[in-house]
């Protein structure tokens, strides 16, 4: 999985993770190491179903890849759980990695069909803006409401958080429209 890209916010350099090499070099790695779709992986004669933000960890396959030694990565891996970064379910061959917060901060690009398309351009808006917009429709992508009533609750509900009401105007109609026209 070398294709693609992760997204890495600046808030990173508040983390106590930023001040140790070791431990932020592993954490970028998970990232980079989790999938970004659900999928199956094949761990010897097993089937692991991986949803997004999960990868399958081994220490020896970690180790070479991170050219540190087992221990090292383990007990960088436990630490990284234990600021709740990540979570770790093991058995006796294998451990899944669950990033968390993965949706959050990892959110997935969507492209819209509509005429707005036409008129935002990267130029007009700010990143935040973006990332702003894409968080809020992606989770409206995640809750899957059908009725208008279940859509206009979820619009209320986000027009109280304080994220939301960094959105321009213009982003906001945007969004209300989408949310209010699709089926």
């Amino acid at each position: 999985m070398e294709e693609g890209y992760i997204k890495l916010f600046r808030k990173i350099l508040k983390s106590p993770i930023f001040k140790n090499e070791k431990a932020l070099k592993i954490w970028v790695w998970c990232l980079c190491k989790a999938t970004y779709t659900e999928r199956e992986h094949l761990v010897g004669q097993q089937i692991v179903h991986l949803k997004e933000g999960q990868f399958v960890f081994g220490r020896k396959t970690a180790s070479d890849e991170l050219d540190m030694n087992e221990s090292t990565v383990y007990k960088y891996m436990k630490v990284l759980e234990k600021l709740k970064m990540c979570n770790i379910k093991s058995n006796n061959k294998f451990s899944v990695v669950t990033i968390e917060n993965w949706q959050e901060y990892q959110i997935q690009e969507f492209k819209n069909n509509s005429k707005n398309d036409n008129k935002r351009t990267t130029k007009e808006h700010k990143q935040e803006y973006k990332e702003i917009y894409l968080y809020y429709l992606n989770k409206y992508k995640s809750e899957n409401l059908k009725t208008f009533f279940e859509k206009m609750k979820f619009l209320r509900k986000i027009k109280e958080e304080e994220r939301y009401k960094e959105l321009s105007l213009e982003d906001e109609k945007e969004l209300t429209n989408i949310i209010l026209s699709e089926n």
